[in-house]
């Protein structure tokens, strides 16, 4: 959130000051700075955290400290640990305090409490010998295992803080999620050992609506996207020179990466170009790059140094200049990226390691023992000009080291504002600058008169560009910023007509192709210079965020639809217009249908539409137009159901032959516990349709399956039937059963035995014969007959168990015994 210029009348200043998220700074030992809105500097004195090289920390837009980590544990902002966070107890982040850019920290868009931590690991050499292991320790340098280092090279990863939550140790906010690894390396190569070098850096997007976290490797550039969607785990990869050996690692791995504050460049410093690991050369590089941060593609190397140790670099507030320190005995160089054709370069009688810009506008110099820092004053300026000196004092028992907190660059950017830079209506102009200013003097460039205003307002009468410059006078130094802008007519969004879709399921879901309106809300105004976006609502259109996919689909049976046109070379510069969707209504008819026409029957099918209301038209794949048509063929035939708004449903309607069916044979398994009956049919004349069977029920339900289990004893009729219903066959069928026992005592309930499902039509020619335990022939039973009645010559016969012998007329043979009981 940029802060206007403010107006103290009483102390006759004036004060200007830009996003305060960079406000607080705690870094190295114990040591903190806070930036004021005047451009002062506090000293403060406490910070929990101790580190040799990396640290970040991040305020909201107030200045209020939020936390700070050193890339293994996060303080909160009254510097209690995150439990989530711990490096101590075991839940820590996977940076390193000896990396030199160990962790850098962005705000997600649209939500205030949510951060995300980038860390970046120390990538050692001995860690990578033991790779996928982890080294055992101790290290050649005495460290330990796991106090100082877990033994693996973890690379780049990122965790999400939310301060909306308390920790469980009553901490302000909490890590919600720890160690979310991003590839920067080629994992089927050497790279896989060592994952990263020790290089981050951010800055906003060209659209302001997200970030770019981009980081170094070999000779390849890892930039990650974040927005209000999260972090794009996929990066935008660029391959450019120098490649820098691993075989040289880790102080291959050394020095800052830097992008411009205006997004546009990018500087690395490289240490050190050696070949063997443990070896210390005094060959670093110093490149630099075009950024291009609407699509996060570096491009265009130019090498700056090719000597040294370079270790910290930073570019000046207005992204004119760019510093470099060295580990080895060289002065701070500065290269000046506004000389014509080559660049040159000044030895600063300054020297350090890290260099970070503040929110004042000056750039801070970490200075390795000390209890200050160094500064340079002026950055912007050239050579001596920049005023290098001693910055503030760090406070008793604190020191600086190799360090300084790393930000999102485009937080500390020195810029002019401008707001509705549109033809004929008024500008409004601010200064963002940080800290106290004497006077300011507006320069429009159009020759009107020049303002002292502090946020002047201008109306352009002709469209073209600009070139507004500001003065700014502080004590006897006086600071002229300039921003070139474009003045843009303010387009016509052109009245269209409504949109119309047909809605084949009804439920007010429809796609619409929304560019169909384009040309027609462009006019005469040429897409070379201006686009249409589609919106929502109002407020999304006004605020041009969210537009709609020009295919787009509508869960609204009638949705107003907002189109904003605006110049392609200034968006704040745009009309809306509104048109509406219509989803219409289709026929509601059955899209699916089959008839069948029996071959038997001479009389036609008829077949419909599905409907035959007067308000619907029709066509048939015949050409008949009426919502019913007869056929007497089989086929697939269409009919198209239009309604009055020209929307339209096809139906298609499948007309088979289908025959009364012929029984080939029932095949009968009984005398079991589960007796079964399967069907078998055909037709006549080898039409191809579906059979339904029932048993014992003309009138059905029938079923598709031509097997029944479980029948019961006795005389049953099969019924066969089509699938067209063209008639009905029907076979008697018998079941049989031998009864385990009767008793013959008069009562009429099994006073004989005899054989279920015997009678005159079925198994009328078998012969059953009846023996006793001795096997003597009591009695033949007539299958015809009422059953043997228990007697022997007109005696009746004592309970026991009696023999059968059965012999069916279709061959089977049958023995057994039962029971008699009186």
């Amino acid at each position: 959130m940029k802060k206007h210029l403010t107006f103290l009348v009483l102390l006759s200043e004036l004060y200007c000051y830009s996003q305060a998220e960079a406000s607080n700074w705690y870094f190295a030992r114990y040591a903190g700075l806070k930036f004021l809105e005047d451009g002062t500097v506090v000293t403060l004195l406490d910070s929990q955290m101790t580190t040799y090289e990396g640290s970040s920390s991040i305020s909201d837009f107030n200045g209020n400290l939020l936390f700070y980590t050193d890339g293994k544990s996060v303080w909160d902002k009254n510097h209690v640990i995150m439990p989530n966070a711990d490096y101590d107890n075991g839940t820590g982040l996977l940076g390193d305090p000896s990396s030199t850019q160990s962790g850098i920290i962005i705000p997600k868009k649209g939500n205030p409490n949510i951060y995300y931590v980038f860390t970046v690991d120390e990538p050692h050499d001995e860690n990578a010998e033991t790779y996928p292991d982890p080294f055992p320790g101790p290290y050649q340098d005495g460290n330990t295992i796991p106090s100082e280092d877990d033994g693996l090279n973890n690379g780049l990863n990122y965790s999400v803080v939310d301060l909306s939550i308390t920790g469980a140790n009553g901490s302000a906010g909490d890590v919600i999620s720890r160690n979310n690894h991003l590839i920067t390396y080629n994992p089927e190569s050497d790279e896989a050992r060592f994952k990263c070098s020790e290089k981050i850096s951010a800055v906003k997007d060209a659209s302001d609506n997200g970030y770019w976290i981009v980081t170094q490797f070999t000779n390849r550039f890892y930039a990650f996207h974040i927005d209000e969607n999260g972090v794009n785990e996929t990066p935008v990869i660029s391959s450019l020179n120098p490649s820098i050996p691993t075989t040289g690692y880790r102080r291959n791995a050394i020095g800052y990466m830097k992008i411009s504050p205006n997004g546009k460049k990018i500087a690395v410093a490289h240490s050190q170009r050696a070949t063997q690991a443990g070896t210390t050369t005094r060959d670093g590089a110093v490149y630099l790059y075009d950024f291009n941060n609407a699509t996060g593609v570096v491009s265009n190397p130019i090498a700056l140094v090719n000597e040294g140790n370079p270790y910290g670099i930073e570019f000046s507030p207005q992204s004119k200049k760019l510093y470099v320190t060295f580990e080895s005995i060289y002065n701070t160089k500065q290269f000046d990226l506004e000389s014509n054709g080559t660049i040159n370069s000044y030895e600063i009688n300054a020297s350090g390691k890290a260099l970070q810009l503040a929110p004042n506008g000056k750039i801070y110099i970490a200075q390795l023992g000390s209890d200050s820092l160094g500064v340079i004053n002026d950055p912007d300026e050239t050579d001596f000009a920049c005023n290098p000196g001693q910055g503030p004092n760090l406070g008793e028992g604190r020191f600086s080291a190799f360090g300084l907190p790393p930000f999102i660059t485009s937080f500390l950017e020195i810029s002019i504002e401008i707001s509705n830079a549109c033809l004929g209506e008024e500008s409004q102009i601010e200064m963002n600058i940080y800290g106290n200013i004497d006077s300011i003097m507006w320069d429009f460039g159009d020759g009107s008169p020049t303002t002292t205003q502090l946020n002047p307002t201008h109306t352009y009468t002709t469209p073209g560009n600009y070139t507004i410059a500001a003065t700014i006078t502080r004590g006897i130094e006086e600071h002229t910023y300039s921003r070139e802008i474009v003045i843009t007519e303010i387009p016509v969004a052109n009245p269209v007509d409504d949109l119309y879709a047909c809605d084949p399921e009804n439920n007010g879901t429809e796609s619409f192709d929304l560019s169909q309106n384009t040309a027609d809300i462009l006019g005469s105004q040429s897409p070379d210079d201006f686009e249409v976006l589609y919106f929502d609502s109002l407020n999304s259109a006004e605020n041009n965020s969210n537009p709609l996919p020009e295919a787009y689909e509508s869960t609204q049976q009638s949705q107003i639809i907002y189109a904003r046109v605006h110049s392609k070379f200034n968006a704040d510069c745009y009309d809306i217009t509104t048109f509406s969707l219509h989803a219409t209504e289709t026929p509601i008819i059955q899209t699916h249908d089959e008839n069948y026409l029996c071959i038997e029957n001479s009389t036609p099918l008829t077949i419909n539409a599905g409907t035959n209301s007067s308000q619907f038209t029709y066509l048939w794949s015949t050409g008949e137009t009426t919502s019913s048509i007869n056929v007497n063929e089989m086929g697939t035939y269409e009919v198209e159901v239009t309604n009055s708004s020209g929307c339209s449903k096809t139906r298609t309607v499948t007309v088979y032959n289908s025959q009364i069916p012929t029984i080939q044979n029932i095949e009968i398994n009984d005398l079991i516990e589960n007796n079964t009956v399967t069907v078998y049919v055909s037709s006549q004349t080898g039409v191809n349709t579906t059979y339904y069977y029932s048993l014992d029920l003309p009138n059905g339900p029938f079923q598709e399956s031509n097997f029944f289990e479980n029948v019961q004893p006795g005389l049953h009729t099969v019924y066969v039937t089509d699938a067209g219903n063209c008639g009905i066959t029907k076979k008697e069928i018998s079941i049989l059963s031998i009864p385990k026992f009767f008793t013959p005592n008069g009562d009429g309930v099994h006073d004989t035995w005899d054989i279920v499902g015997m009678n005159i039509k079925f198994y009328s020619k078998s012969s059953i014969y009846i023996f006793d335990r001795y096997g003597k022939l009591l009695t033949s039973v007539d299958p015809k007959g009422a059953g043997w009645d228990g007697t022997y010559n007109g005696y009746p016969l004592p309970s026991t168990d009696y023999w059968y012998l059965i012999k069916l007329d279709d061959g089977r043979v049958i023995k057994g015994h039962f029971s008699m009981i009186r």
